[in-house]
This record gives structure tokens, sequence and C-alpha cells, in this order.
């Protein structure tokens, strides 16, 4: 088949490599450069873990897992080192029996994982940069790290050319029409014909397909980049991905970066904004960050800022992601919707989306199909769908 797939962020490659792989013509159609500054794909650091997946464990976690295989193989192939086994902690307060956090532990475990829950003194001993309270715990898993998410889609865009498909950056598509003869794709340098097309233009989306953006929400997401005046305190095996959460406080970071910058940011859902919206950090978030870095990673916080920078979510009410047909369309489908952990995934939902193409059954891309999903309200504050245990969670 001769496939359009719009956007070239972390999902539109992945599904051009595998469809690429499988003997399919795939064009990309990129607005801008690929990596593309504002997509939400592109960025210094991506977070690449396993817990937290209270939701559906089954399919986070084998997808995850597969992904890291995929991160590792690719960057053998390709000869360029962006994915960094870190280790990754996660704060939260004491679990309760059924929390997601303790759902997740036992998921790991079984599955053979090595997985500490440790006490805030043992947190202490092995990460003394971190400030945990009394009655806090971690849980520490040795697996998990993070990509170079703007180096990782610029490899990824060059895969899909050795590959035999094309990348056309700087080529905005205007309008994504199902005819009964195929997918009229129109663009900047004028209209198309495919046998079908995979939208993948993450906050863009709603734009080229109005049915699928009246269901998510796209929210306006800070970090600060921070130049450490003890570097040494953050370099990989000293300092590992973090996370706090107690009481949904959301906060977030990397160990040191290639750059030479450390990473601090928010998960929690921010303020619904317009995909055309500035880039840059406000001077409010930076002093919010730097208050709780105060208190949690001192040593962070005493180093000098950078820069502030901002991305974009594209946020389903569930937090699940968005494979599946169009509604109401046959030969256009749409892939998206990461709401905010989905770069991680990339080295394995290229297949999820080939199947889905092809009609093929997958039981990794259930999860994803749309049925009545984007009618639902949004999840609020801490409260994020795929944490959240659900009646057929592990």
């Amino acid at each position: 088949m001769r496939i359009a797939v719009i956007g070239a962020g972390v999902f539109g490659l992945a599904a051009a490599i595998e469809l690429a792989a499988r003997g399919h013509d795939v064009s990309v159609f990129e607005q801008g450069a690929a990596p593309h500054p504002g997509a939400s794909s592109t960025d210094v650091s991506k977070g690449v873990r396993r817990t937290w997946y209270g939701g559906d464990n089954h399919t986070y976690v084998e997808l995850v897992e597969r992904s890291s295989r995929q991160w590792t193989a690719w960057e053998e192939r390709w000869g360029e080192r962006f994915y960094h086994r870190t280790g990754g902690v996660s704060v939260t307060s004491r679990s309760e029996p059924g929390g997601a956090m303790q759902a997740s532990v036992r998921f790991l475990r079984e599955r053979g994982a090595d997985v500490r829950v440790l006490s805030a003194q043992e947190t202490g001993a092995l990460f003394p940069q971190l400030r945990l309270a009394d009655d806090e715990v971690c849980v520490y898993d040795r697996w998990a790290g993070y990509v170079e998410s703007g180096r990782a889609v610029g490899l990824m865009a060059a895969a899909v050319r050795d590959a035999g498909g094309q990348v056309r950056e700087n080529t905005p598509v205007i309008e994504v029409d199902e005819q009964p003869s195929g997918v009229e794709v129109a663009h900047a340098d004028g209209r198309e014909t495919f046998d079908c097309a995979v939208v993948a233009a993450g906050p863009w989306v709603g734009r080229l397909l109005p049915e699928i953006g009246a269901g998510v929400r796209v929210t306006h997401q800070q970090m600060i980049l921070i130049e450490p005046r003890r570097p040494e305190m953050f370099a990989h095996g000293a300092f590992p991905v973090w996370h706090f959460d107690p009481g949904g406080d959301g906060w977030y970071g990397f160990p040191l970066l290639r750059e030479g910058w450390v990473k601090a940011a928010r998960d929690r859902l921010g303020p619904v904004v317009d995909p055309d919206i500035s880039r840059a950090g406000t001077p409010d978030f930076a002093e919010e960050a730097l208050a709780f870095l105060r208190q949690r990673i001192p040593d962070m916080a005493a180093g000098r800022i950078v820069e502030g920078r901002s991305c974009l979510y594209t946020a389903t009410p569930d937090d699940h992601f968005v494979v599946d047909r169009a509604p109401g369309r046959e030969r256009v489908f749409a892939a998206g919707g990461g709401s905010g952990h989905g770069f991680k995934f990339g080295g394995s939902i290229g297949p999820v989306i080939a199947d889905a193409v092809e009609g093929r059954p997958n039981p990794l891309g259930e999860r994803f199909r749309i049925g009545s999903r984007l009618a639902g309200d949004r999840l609020q504050g801490h409260s994020r769908g795929f944490a959240r245990p659900t009646t057929d969670s592990a």
C-alpha cells in the first residue's frame, strides 16, 4: 500500500519504520523540521520506566520492555548512543493495599523484575541528594532510564529514509480527505492520493481530525534546565531518573544530560492551550520548581538556571493512547494521545500501529481502541488514568 503518515514525532516515525519494513510505500509529512522544535517528542530527555501502570500493567509493561530492547537494537544498528539505563526512583507516601504503585511493584516482581521499596533512610543512604519525609517510601528500579528524545527522533527519521521511505520536512498538511478511491492529502505542495493515512499529528491532531481533537486536551507543561554546581553529584551512576508524587506533587527529572544540564519538570496537567503557543518557560514556573528543589534536592536548586522551556501533552480522558481508525473513516487512522507518557514506547508502538492499518489482531493494541473513550471527562489533578487501578488491572 501507499501510505501517508502525517507527523514526524515518535508515533509517526515508529509507524513509518514498521510499515516500510513490511514493504509499504511510506511518505511522512512534517510541518517543520524533523525533529520539529515545537513537537511533543522533541526535548532533551524522556523517561523510560515500567512502574506506575496500575491501570493496565499487562499492556504497558510488555510494551515498554519491548521498546527498551528495540531502543538498544537501534543504538547498535545506527551507531549512536541515545538510550541510558541510569535507574529510576519514584517517591510516594507509604502505599496502602490496592494502591496503584503497590499493584505495579507486585506485578513487576511476579514478572521477575528487581524492584526495591526503600525507606526514607535507605533512600538517603543510596542517593544522599534526595530528601524524603519519614513516612515516605521510594520505589527503585535499576532497569529504568531515559532516551535523548530529540536525538532519537532525528535518527528515526533517517531510518525511515534508509528503508526507502520519504520524510518530507517543511510540508504542512492542510486536509486529510477520504474518498472512495483512497485518501487525498492536501499539503503545501499540492494534493496526493494514498491508499490510507495515519494521522500522528500530536497536539495538532484536532486540525486534521476534529472528531479526535474534540476528545483530547492539549496542555502546557513546563520544565527548567539547570547547570549544577557539582555535576559529579548528578552524573550517571551517582544519580537516577527521579519522580516525587506524595500528595500528587508530580515533579520529575533526570541525571546529568549530554549538554551538562539536569532537567526538572512537573507532570501534573497544565492549562489547556493552543498547540502553537510559545515553548518558552515562565519565571513563575521557574520559581515554583526551585522552591520544590530547595526542599527535595537542594544541591540541584543551588545550580544555575540555563533555560526555561515547555512542551505539550495531548491528553485523552483516560490517559491511554489512541491507535485506531478515526471515527467514521475506513482508510484514515489516528495514532497518538501520548498523554505525557508516550515517548518511551517509541521502540514498540510501531508494530501496534502497523497492525491496526493492516487489520491484523494485536492484543497489545486493544487498550488503544477509541470506542467511547474520548467522550469521557478529563481526570483532574494527580489522578492520572494510566496509574489508576481498574477492574481489569493486574
